[in-house]
């Protein structure tokens, strides 16, 4: 072992990790929202540089219709939006949600930007952002209302966000 491997620290230099990979779950309406407002969509800042990812209907007048390409649009959405709540992710949890971003999905009333957002949160950390409004149909507002709910009680930051640990 070289003398540069061995590192000595005490409990007041120890450095933090270093937090490479943020997954951030945004909605732009709270519980205030009609039933058909706003979007729910997800981010991804690695090392300060973030990317947007959101489900969005070929018919939407804001996009292309792709046919049977994926509904999942890159960039289409503001970093943030008006509630939003932060994870950091391991390495492991990074490429599983690369994996679930490149899975073809299609938008429909059952599967829409909320519903996409909360279950990508899900699939990578197991952590549940309520997205079921009602009728058991997912909304951006009950999105928002989840966040909102979980930021109350602890809040995050793109420079605080939660650490999920995953049981072995």
């Amino acid at each position: 072992m070289l003398k540069d491997d061995l590192k000595t620290t005490d409990s007041k230099s120890e450095e933090k990790p270093k937090i490479k990979y943020i997954l951030g779950i945004h909605s732009n309406v709270g519980s205030g929202a009609r039933f058909t407002d706003g979007h729910a969509w997800i981010s991804v800042t690695i090392e300060g540089f973030t990317k947007t990812y959101g489900l969005w209907p070929d018919s939407h007048p804001l996009t292309k219709d792709n046919g049977k390409g994926s509904d999942v649009r890159l960039n289409m959405e503001a970093p943030s939006g008006l509630f939003n709540r932060y994870y950091s992710l391991s390495d492991l949890q990074y490429i599983q949600l690369n994996t679930f971003i490149k899975t073809t999905n299609e938008w429909f009333y059952t599967n829409n930007c909320s519903s996409w957002a909360s279950a990508i949160v899900w699939k990578v950390l197991k952590v549940d952002i309520d997205a079921d409004d009602f009728l058991g149909i997912e909304t951006p507002r009950e999105v928002g209302k989840s966040i909102q709910n979980l930021e109350v009680k602890e809040p995050t930051s793109l420079k605080k966000p939660k650490i999920i640990k995953r049981k072995k």
